[in-house]
């Protein structure tokens, strides 16, 4: 059974408070020249191995704080500090190359590594084989369906071997069918593979199935307003009576949010 709190700050296990923070935000603010703040007073600090959940209504920063923590924006005050370095990132759009297979789309990403020629092919097969697509290895994307290019998408971020793992509303286009057999595959990669993820999304189910902590922003100016966190006994279902309560706790929050920036 999957016990769900309600916290202001996250309890760090013990295991994990032996191990540098893999992300820490101080004070970080944003504004586009001399437009309005974007973001205001972000502090977090995100443990290794934790996989979190960035939820908020849409225009209240989640990507751009998300493009901040990659290194692609900067920050107008604060700063942020990424332990083992740059992190991956995956977005909405698979963004893959049409004229390259799923292997070579992975295979690109490894020889950007510098992984010799001689082994990206055996190393491209095994991260396909990863997220249960070594038997695509050859097809190109127009042949595979929107949940098999986000899996190669995966594949290829974690081909560049980083030990975060950012990922913007990845799979918010897909069918709900598709979206829930990929929330199995990544819950999988991630318990495997012990990433770091910060995974963005506007869906508050998806982020009551996959978090370990889930944050809620306010509307802009974004500001981190409320927190939860799941205590890890196993997979769990987002047709659970566990995630509906939680999710429903989370959208009458996120209504309130709307409703007060509306005001």
């Amino acid at each position: 059974m999957t016990s769900l709190t309600n916290v202001s700050a996250a309890t760090i296990p013990a295991a994990a408070a032996l191990e540098p923070a893999a992300i820490t935000i101080d004070a970080l603010g944003k504004r586009y020249g001399t437009g309005p703040l974007v973001l205001d007073d972000i502090n977090l600090t995100i443990e290794a191995g934790q996989f979190v959940c960035l939820l908020g209504a849409s225009g209240c920063g989640k990507s751009t704080l998300l493009n901040i923590i990659a290194g692609l924006e900067k920050p107008t005050e604060g700063a942020v500090t990424v332990a083992s370095g740059k992190a991956a990132v995956m977005f909405q759009d698979a963004a893959l190359f049409p004229w390259l297979t799923a292997g070579r789309n992975v295979e690109l990403a490894l020889k950007l590594r510098g992984v010799p020629r001689g082994e990206r092919r055996s190393e491209a097969l095994e991260l396909l084989d990863l997220v249960n697509l070594a038997d695509a290895a050859d097809k190109r994307p127009h042949e595979l369906s929107g949940g098999m290019r986000q899996r190669v998408a995966l594949a290829r971020s974690l081909a560049q071997d980083r030990k975060v793992l950012l990922m913007d509303e990845p799979f918010a286009a897909l069918d709900a069918i598709t979206r829930d057999l990929l929330h199995e595959e990544l819950e999988r990669v991630w318990r495997q593979t012990g990433r770091t993820i910060v995974f963005v999304t506007h869906n508050v189910r998806e982020a009551a199935r996959l978090g370990e902590r889930i944050l809620l922003m306010s509307s802009r100016p974004g500001r981190i307003v409320n927190e939860w966190t799941i205590a890890d006994t196993g997979s769990r279902r987002i047709e659970s009576p566990e995630v509906a309560r939680l999710g429903d706790e989370i959208t009458d929050q996120l209504r309130e949010e709307i409703r007060q920036n509306a005001a």
